[in-house]
């Protein structure tokens, strides 16, 4: 549950004031409880799943030499347990965060062309990974990964677990939960590694799926498909005219993807700050809730323990949490209404793009389409 805390909070309270808050606070850690339970079902639900526990710091290296495009795009299937806007915003932008960090391996790793994040699905990278939050508390980071090529192959599809057992999330500098990103990344590499399909092919494929979404009409004896599988059957001349104006529409969609990413770079770094913090205080309750557990103690009596200053100590620990997390939960907001607008400029015009990342992208790949239908009626 998300309580409003004040900017400068009082430590100093009376007796009676700081039984009251203890009340509240039990409320709070038996909400905890009842959240770690569904984390644990979270957990018993992926147990039919290829559950990969990532234990220590990936040491093989894949020797791969790619120049095909990766897009990413991560997606949250974290229960909602407030139901306020915040959490629910604060899941999303927890989302591209993790995302932004999985970026990050891929492109220093050198192995690949360009790899950029998307709001949604596309085709225009010739790779596509998809990764699903389905839990993330301090203690552990659980995705779902699926990556597939633009010709329909499935190539990867697991989910990937990583415990932290740093106790000072917040201050170390590498990343939390890095091996998880690099597990991910090295199996990318071997699964690509070992696709029949030729990069010229997937390109090719890349760019007449795409000029189909916007003109359906266009090169429509060129491709194939069947249950989700393409095949190219002839390719397009360069010289076309619809070739070119094919291309320059793509250029302005990837445009947008890159004004976004722009966007969003900055912001996002800051905010990693205030997210690592709520993680490190998040896995000290959970961590303290477990340590309760394992000494037989229910948390409907923790108000019985005689021990005033444990009760302090136990309280401290989360007044910190609700303060780190009202402040991530501000910088989200923050972002998220500096984000629901942007204005990008398309044949001498300025186009006002508004909502949702996703429905800005929507929206602007609409306004390519009627371009195409515009040039086409002349």
């Amino acid at each position: 549950m998300y309580y409003p805390m004040t900017s400068k909070p009082c430590w100093r309270t009376s007796g009676v004031a700081f039984l009251h808050l203890m009340a509240l606070y039990v409320t709070s850690v038996c909400s905890s409880a009842a959240i770690a339970d569904e984390y644990s079902n979270t957990s018993v639900s992926t147990a039919s799943q290829n559950v990969i526990v990532v234990a220590n710091p990936e040491s093989r290296v894949v020797n791969l030499r790619s120049d095909l495009d990766l897009g990413i795009r991560v997606s949250t299937e974290i229960p909602m347990h407030s139901g306020t806007q915040a959490e629910g915003s604060f899941r999303k932008t927890e989302a591209q965060i993790l995302a932004a960090k999985q970026r990050s391996v891929f492109e220093e790793s050198g192995q690949w062309g360009v790899v950029r994040l998307y709001p949604e699905y596309s085709v225009i990278p010739e790779l596509m990974l998809e990764l699903v939050v389905l839990k993330s508390d301090g203690r552990e980071l659980l995705i779902r990964v699926n990556l597939t090529a633009v010709n329909g192959d499935l190539l990867l599809a697991d989910t990937y677990l990583d415990r932290s057992v740093s106790e000072t999330l917040a201050s170390e500098p590498e990343e939390p939960f890095a091996d998880l990103f690099h597990r991910i990344h090295r199996d990318v590499a071997i699964a690509v590694s070992q696709h029949s399909q030729s990069s010229h092919y997937l390109d090719t494929l890349s760019f007449l799926r795409y000029a189909q979404q916007l003109v359906p009409e266009a090169f429509s004896g060129y491709l194939a498909s069947n249950n989700g599988q393409w095949q190219l059957l002839r390719e397009p001349s360069d010289q076309d005219p619809m070739y070119a104006r094919i291309a320059k529409l793509r250029d302005y969609e990837l445009l947008f993807v890159d004004t976004i990413d722009e966007q969003l770079s900055g912001a996002l770094r800051d905010i990693d700050v205030a997210y690592r913090l709520w993680l490190q205080s998040s896995k000290e309750q959970l961590d303290w809730l477990e340590r309760r557990r394992s000494r037989g103690v229910d948390v409907a009596s923790f108000s019985d323990d005689s021990t005033f200053a444990r009760h302090q100590a136990v309280y401290a620990a989360y007044r910190s949490l609700k303060i780190h997390e009202q402040e991530l939960f501000e910088l989200v907001l923050d972002l998220e209404s500096e984000s629901r607008s942007t204005a990008l400029e398309i044949e001498d015009n300025v186009v006002k793009l508004e909502g949702t990342l996703e429905q800005q992208y929507r929206e602007w790949r609409e306004t390519l389409a009627k371009i195409v239908q515009l040039e086409n009626a002349f």
